[in-house]
């Protein structure tokens, strides 16, 4: 049985693990302006951040239709057998509930996982679902772990700064301004789908990101050493080495992705993250 694995544009996998796994990537939507744009494929990060910086303005993402991903397992089960396919976490976006919908005509040949995640929170997930398909799991099997491996996703970030979250109106202005005067990076953790405040760190991105770092392996340390990801928006590179180098040889494998235009424009430059799979239940 041939199963191919596919997942929404907000996954963030690398070009290169896109293409060594065959990951077929559904582009959400981004409107700016007047114009409708896909995600990685009419627009990209560098191209939403100049759209903000000349307008002052946050763009809008938003799900595919029905119609939209039913054309899309329509086209990916021309050369498979079946389809799973990754969403956002459906307490962020309709992406899932679209999804599922489009999937009802095709019984057991798409099965929707709803990843209670974002960005590469998905990807592991993704990529632990193409390790079973490599070891011969049953996709209904595949999916059914997949679901149940959703709490276990360990997905948290570092916000440089609170403008674009002042500008998609999640934070006041007195509380964006008070941050960046006092160099405060709030650390974003991802629970129970959905995204919410952690510890707050003040200083120097470079030293927040190593305290982020020991305190995320502090409160996770049981998890599993195979990979992480680190994942960010355009940052310094010298910020994302720090991060990298002070997971070597905690982790097997370390990968290094940039954010999509969709995450991207939540969460603004400046973002770094870091994700992996514990072995017990974030909570």
């Amino acid at each position: 049985m041939k199963i191919r694995i596919s997942a929404d544009s907000t996954v963030d996998l690398s070009p290169e693990l896109i293409e060594k796994h065959k990951i077929a990537i559904m582009p959400l939507l981004v409107t700016m302006g007047d114009v409708t744009k896909r995600d990685g494929v009419d627009v990209t990060t560098d191209e939403l951040f100049s759209y903000v910086k000349e307008t002052k303005e946050l763009p809008k993402t938003a799900s595919p239709s029905i119609t939209v991903y039913q054309e899309f397992f329509d086209e990916l089960l021309k050369d498979a057998d079946c389809v799973i396919h990754f969403v956002v976490s459906s307490k962020m976006s309709s992406c899932y509930s679209s999804a599922l919908k489009a999937s009802e005509e095709y019984g057991h040949k798409v099965f929707v996982v709803d990843s209670r995640s974002l960005s590469t929170g998905i990807a592991l997930l993704v990529l632990r679902a193409c390790d079973m398909i490599e070891r011969g799991v049953e996709p209904i099997i595949i999916a059914k772990e997949c679901r149940e491996m959703t709490k276990y996703v360990q997905a948290s970030f570092i916000l440089g700064n609170l403008d674009f979250m002042h500008k998609g109106g999640r934070c006041s202005g007195a509380m964006s301004l008070s941050a960046k005067f006092l160099r405060i990076k709030p650390a974003i953790l991802v629970k129970d789908g959905e995204m919410v405040v952690g510890k707050k760190y003040m200083g120097k991105m470079e030293k927040v990101i190593e305290n982020y770092i020991n305190d995320i392996l502090t409160m996770y340390p049981d998890f599993d050493r195979k990979r992480v990801f680190v994942t960010h928006t355009p940052i310094e590179s010298n910020i994302v080495d720090i991060a990298k180098q002070q997971l070597d040889g905690v982790f097997d494998e370390i990968y290094e992705t940039n954010a999509g235009a969709t995450i991207a424009s939540h969460c603004g430059a400046g973002t770094l993250g870091i994700l992996f799979m514990a072995t017990k239940p974030v909570k």
